[in-house]
């Protein structure tokens, strides 16, 4: 096996986010397997159970991947096109990123205050959960964090009342920090 320091920085880089895949897959599980008790009762079938295909979807697609870069650098070695496989890693990101946003924009009305929190504190949680992975890559980290949690923020918003509106500007000054 080829060993990470014969690599360039773009390579290492490129084996550490790969390096996260497990993680994000769990991740991934996890909070598909929060949300989906949570609006169950409260989503159309016709709703919902395209949202549940989306991210079966998008998670053996990111398996797939994962799995073709590991044969990659161990056929490869030497010869990886490190770029070609950073994009596509950041394309199935900012594509996990989207999952999340379609999420908040699509479930948050049909939720009570609890289904609501459970809500929020999942795609928040997937926006922390991304700070030591794109860490090193601020554009592609503001990025994802937008795509997820701005579909929610204005989706709280849109409800059009004080609350909504302090909500709204509660959860943009917490993600701004962040």
């Amino acid at each position: 096996a080829d060993h990470p320091s014969r690599h360039s920085a773009l390579g290492e880089e490129v084996l550490a986010v790969y390096a996260y895949t497990p993680a994000s897959l769990a991740g991934l599980a996890a909070g598909f397997f929060m949300l989906v008790p949570l609006f169950w009762p409260s989503t159309p079938k016709a709703l919902m159970l395209p949202w549940m295909a989306l991210f079966v979807g998008l998670w053996l697609v990111r398996i797939l991947l994962a799995r073709r870069f590991q044969g990659a650098v161990r056929r490869h070695v030497g010869e990886v096109d490190w770029p070609r496989w950073h994009l596509y890693w950041k394309v199935m990101t900012l594509a996990s990123a989207g999952a999340w946003g379609l999420s908040g924009w699509l479930f948050y009305t049909r939720g009570l205050g609890i289904q609501q929190t459970g809500l929020i504190l999942v795609i928040y949680t997937f926006c922390i959960a991304a700070v030591p992975v794109l860490a090193n890559q601020p554009r592609l980290f503001l990025a994802y964090v937008s795509i997820c949690f701005a579909p929610l923020i204005v989706r709280i918003a849109t409800g059009g009342d004080e609350y909504s509106y302090q909500l709204s500007g509660m959860l943009l000054i917490i993600i701004t920090l962040t």
